[in-house]
């Protein structure tokens, strides 16, 4: 079987959202920027953190108190922390790399943080807070912990504060405090990692990233409208014309006007009228 990191991608993801692998999600995410990374050697070095925390006798203690065990193991003692300065950059979407480098971005630290805590037995869920990935423990009523700021709780009425300042509107407050699938969690990685590719113009790793997100999003007529112009000027005209030709089929009620441009131009180069061959 073939071990792209694509292939890897629609393994992790397979099945149900409780059955797909999250974390082997973010490697095959990871190998995007490099393909050797080594998804077993990242996984015992996790469970060796676990292990350091299991050892300070956490069968007593109560959620709280575990989850500032994690975060002082994490935060404190190995030094994970924000990439405040180089917030952007694609190595914090990379999981090996934020292991590695101990600096990462919410979402990506967030996820370091909910590997430790589960291994130890604590119940964690990825919050897409606007702007912000969070963790809650302890499912629904449980507590939030923000692993960007050195694992910190902040509670409910502060998060709501959070908003307020931030001056983000939507219906419902609560639907910003619930918890995402897997599923999204590795979208909004693939969405971060797309915005740091555009801003490097890598336009091949912009292309794969994309990839990904149509194995996530299959319905999602921009991806393909992104994808077909990305292919386009990168010379590839029959994977453009593929792409624009399913944006163009999808339905779309306002379509592209550069789009259907590019999309003539490709059916007279291709020799093809009308989309007919």
């Amino acid at each position: 079987m073939e071990n792209t990191p694509e292939s890897q991608f629609v393994q992790a993801i397979a099945g149900q959202d409780h059955e797909v692998d999250l974390f082997g999600g973010a490697v095959a995410v990871a190998r995007l920027g490099h393909e050797d990374v080594d998804g077993h050697a990242l996984s015992r070095e996790l469970d060796l953190i676990a292990e350091t925390v299991r050892q300070q006798d956490v069968q007593l203690l109560s959620p709280e108190e575990l989850a500032r065990l994690v975060a002082m193991e994490l935060f404190e003692n190995l030094g994970f922390s924000g990439n405040r300065e180089h917030y952007f950059e694609a190595e914090n979407s990379y999981i090996d790399r934020v292991i590695e480098r101990r600096l990462g971005i919410p979402i990506t630290l967030s996820l370091v943080y909910m590997e430790v805590a589960q291994r130890i037995g604590l119940e964690c869920e990825g919050i897409g807070f606007p702007g912000h990935f969070l963790v809650r423990c302890g499912g629904p009523q449980g507590f939030f912990v923000d692993p960007f700021n050195g694992g910190e709780q902040p509670t409910h009425a502060e998060l709501l504060e959070r908003l307020d300042a931030s001056g983000v509107t939507l219906p419902s407050v609560d639907s910003l405090l619930a918890a995402v699938t897997r599923r999204q969690i590795l979208q909004r990685m693939l969405i971060n990692l797309c915005v740091a590719y555009q801003t490097k113009g890598d336009a091949v790793r912009w292309i794969a990233a994309l990839g990904f997100r149509l194995r996530l999003e299959p319905w999602n007529a921009a991806l393909y409208l992104e994808r077909g112009l990305l292919h386009y000027q990168q010379g590839e005209n029959r994977l453009a014309l593929a792409d624009l030709e399913r944006y163009v089929g999808s339905g779309e009620q306002e379509l592209n006007p550069r789009a259907l441009r590019v999309l003539d131009n490709l059916r007279l180069w291709l020799g093809r009228e009308g989309g007919k061959a």
